[in-house]
C-alpha cells in the first residue's frame, strides 16, 4: 500500500502559478520573500540619474554614472605629455600630416629579384621595404632626389632607383645591383656573396636611410 503525504502534496504550488505568461498577482508575503529582486527592480528608477552611451563596438551600450568628468576638459596625463620637457626637433624628417599609409597610384605586382648567390636575405628586406607604401609613395614622387646635396653614396637616392625599377617592371625578374654596388657601405662588414642575417641587413638599411635624411644636421 502506497502511503501520501497530503501536508507535503498541499504545500507544492499548482503548476499553473509557475508557467509563463501567468497574470496571477503577488501577495505582500510574497514581495517581502521576495525582497532582494524587488530591490534590484526598484533599482532601475535611478536610470534617470545616469546616461547610456554607445560604445565602440556597434550595438555595445556602456552604463555609466552622470557623474563623468566633461571631456571637453584637458586631461592631467595630456598636460603631462604635452610638457615633457623634450625640445622639439631641430630638423622633421616627413611631416605626419603628409604621410599616406594607402597607395597613391595603383601598380601590379612588381619584378622579383633574382638571387646573385647568397643575396636572398638582402631580397627579402628588399621587397619587405618596397611594398610598405608610405615609404614607396615617397620614393615613387622622387621628392628626395631633388632636393638631396649628398656627395658620393646615399642610401635614400639608392632605395629611390630600385623601388622605381622594382615597380615599374612588373612581371620580369631584375638584379638589384642599385644595393648589392653599395652593400659595404651600407655595413662595413657585409661582403658580397657571404650568407648574412636578413633582419640585421633590414636594420642596417633603414639606418643607412635615416643618416642621409640627416645629412648636413648636427650631432
Amino acid at each position: 500500500m502506497t502511503i501520501v503525504d497530503k501536508a507535503s502534496e498541499s504545500s507544492d504550488p499548482p503548476a499553473y502559478q509557475n508557467q509563463p505568461g501567468s497574470s496571477e498577482a503577488a501577495s505582500p508575503g510574497d514581495m517581502d520573500a521576495g525582497s532582494a529582486s524587488w530591490g534590484a527592480v526598484s533599482s532601475l528608477n535611478d536610470v534617470s540619474n545616469h546616461t547610456l552611451s554607445l560604445g565602440p563596438v556597434p550595438g555595445a551600450v556602456v552604463y555609466s554614472s552622470s557623474s563623468v568628468p566633461d571631456k571637453s576638459k584637458p586631461s592631467p596625463q595630456k598636460d603631462q605629455a604635452l610638457g615633457d620637457g623634450i625640445a622639439p626637433p631641430q630638423k622633421v624628417l616627413f611631416p605626419s600630416e603628409k604621410i599616406c599609409l594607402k597607395w597613391q597610384q595603383t601598380h601590379r605586382v612588381g619584378a622579383g629579384l633574382q638571387n646573385l648567390g647568397n643575396t636572398c636575405f638582402a631580397n627579402a628586406a628588399l621587397q619587405c621595404l618596397t611594398y610598405t607604401p608610405p615609404l614607396a609613395n615617397y620614393m615613387l614622387s622622387h621628392e628626395h632626389s631633388k632636393t638631396c646635396h649628398a656627395e658620393g653614396f646615399c642610401m635614400m637616392c639608392t632605395m629611390q632607383a630600385h623601388i622605381t625599377q622594382a615597380l615599374s617592371n612588373p612581371g620580369d625578374v631584375i638584379k638589384p645591383m642599385f644595393v648589392i654596388n653599395e652593400m659595404r657601405r651600407i655595413a662595413r662588414h657585409f661582403r658580397f656573396g657571404n650568407q648574412e642575417d636578413a633582419h640585421e641587413f633590414l636594420q642596417y638599411t633603414v639606418d643607412a636611410m635615416q643618416k642621409a635624411c640627416l645629412n648636413g644636421s648636427n650631432k
